[in-house]
C-alpha cells in the first residue's frame, strides 16, 4: 500500500515539475525572442538527460555499463519512435522547420542514429566514441544563431526586463522534481525486472528507456495541454542528441570497450530506419498525424521483436 502511495506521489511530482519547466522555458524564449524549440533543445534537452547520465555513471561503478548502453539506445528509440509520434498524433500534426528552429535536423538525426549502427559488432569502442563525438561537434558547427543567442543572453543579464534568474530557477526546480520522481519510479521498475533475471541490456533497452524518459513523457502531456508543442519537440531532439553524447562519456569513463554479449538484436536498426522516415516525412516542414502513426508502429514492432525474437 505504501509503495502505491509513493508511486502516485511520484506521478504528481512529475506532473507539477513538467508544468513548472514548460511555463518557464516559454517565458524565457519569448523574452529572448528565440524559438521555444531552440530554448528547449538546449536547456530541457540537457537537463532532462540527467537521469540517463546518472544511470551511466552508476552502471560503470557497478561494473554493468551494458545496462546504460541499452538505456541510452532504448531512450533514443522511445523519443524518436514513441514520444515524437505521440506528439504529432495528439496535436494533429506538428510543424518542423530547421530554418526557424536553428537546428539542422539532418545532422541531429545522424548523431542520434550513429550509435545503433556502431554497436552492431556487439561492442562500443573508443573509435566508436570518437565517431559519435565528431558528429556531435559537426552538429554544433551547423547550428545557426549561436552567437546571437549568446548576445541576447548577455543583454538579458545586463538589462533585465524580466527576472531571468527566477525563471531559470523555476526550470531547475521543475527538472529536479521530475528527476527525483523518475528515479523512484525507475528504481522500483528495475528491482522488479531484475528479480526475473533479465539481461542487463534488455532491462536497459525496455524498462530503463521508458523510466528515464518519464521527464520527456511528462513534458509531452504538459506541452500538449498548453498548446506549446515545440517545447516538447525541442526537448526530445535535444535529449536524444545528449543520449549519444552520454555514450561517449560512458565509454571513456569505463576505460575500456563495452562488450554487449547478450540482449542486442538487429531490431536496433529500427532507430536509424525511423530517423530516415522522420526526415523523409518532414521534408515539407510537417509531421502529420498519420505519419506519426507509422513511426509509432515501428516502436511497437521494436518491442515485439525485443520480447519475441522469433518474430
Amino acid at each position: 500500500m505504501l509503495d502505491l502511495v509513493l508511486f502516485l506521489l511520484a506521478l504528481v511530482a512529475l506532473w507539477l515539475g513538467a508544468g513548472l519547466s514548460v511555463g518557464a522555458v516559454e517565458k524565457v524564449a519569448r523574452y529572448l525572442k528565440i524559438s521555444s524549440f531552440f530554448t528547449s533543445f538546449i536547456v530541457l534537452g540537457t537537463l532532462t538527460s540527467i537521469s540517463e547520465i546518472s544511470v551511466a555513471f552508476f552502471s560503470v561503478i557497478d561494473k554493468t555499463p551494458s545496462i546504460s548502453v541499452g538505456n541510452l539506445l532504448g531512450g533514443s528509440i522511445v523519443l524518436t519512435l514513441l514520444a515524437v509520434p505521440l506528439l504529432a498524433i495528439f496535436n494533429k500534426g506538428i510543424k518542423i522547420d530547421d530554418r526557424t528552429e536553428h537546428v539542422n535536423f539532418n545532422v541531429a538525426y545522424l548523431v542520434i542514429s550513429l550509435p545503433a549502427l556502431l554497436v552492431l559488432d556487439k561492442s562500443l569502442s573508443f573509435f566508436d566514441a570518437g565517431i559519435i563525438l565528431c558528429s556531435f561537434v559537426f552538429l554544433g558547427i551547423t547550428m545557426s544563431n549561436k552567437s546571437s543567442l549568446v548576445t541576447k543572453l548577455e543583454q538579458a543579464i545586463i538589462h533585465p526586463q524580466v527576472d531571468l534568474l527566477k525563471e531559470v530557477a523555476k526550470i531547475l526546480a521543475g527538472v529536479a522534481m521530475i528527476i527525483l520522481a523518475s528515479k523512484f519510479i525507475v528504481d522500483t521498475a528495475v528491482n522488479y525486472s531484475q528479480s526475473f533475471s533479465v539481461s542487463p541490456f534488455l532491462v536497459g533497452v525496455l524498462v530503463l528507456s521508458i523510466g528515464t524518459n518519464l521527464p520527456e513523457i511528462s513534458v509531452l502531456i504538459r506541452s500538449t495541454l498548453a498548446k506549446k508543442k515545440n517545447i516538447a519537440l525541442g526537448d526530445y531532439v535535444g535529449s536524444s542528441v545528449m543520449n549519444s553524447l552520454t555514450l561517449v562519456g560512458l565509454t571513456l569513463f569505463n576505460g575500456a570497450p563495452i562488450a554487449l554479449n547478450s540482449g542486442l538484436k538487429l531490431n536496433i536498426l529500427l532507430l536509424p530506419l525511423g530517423s530516415i522516415l522522420f526526415l523523409y516525412m518532414t521534408r515539407d516542414g510537417r509531421l502529420e498525424k498519420r505519419e506519426g502513426m507509422v513511426l509509432l508502429g515501428l516502436y511497437f514492432l521494436f518491442v515485439l521483436l525485443e520480447l519475441f525474437p522469433v518474430l
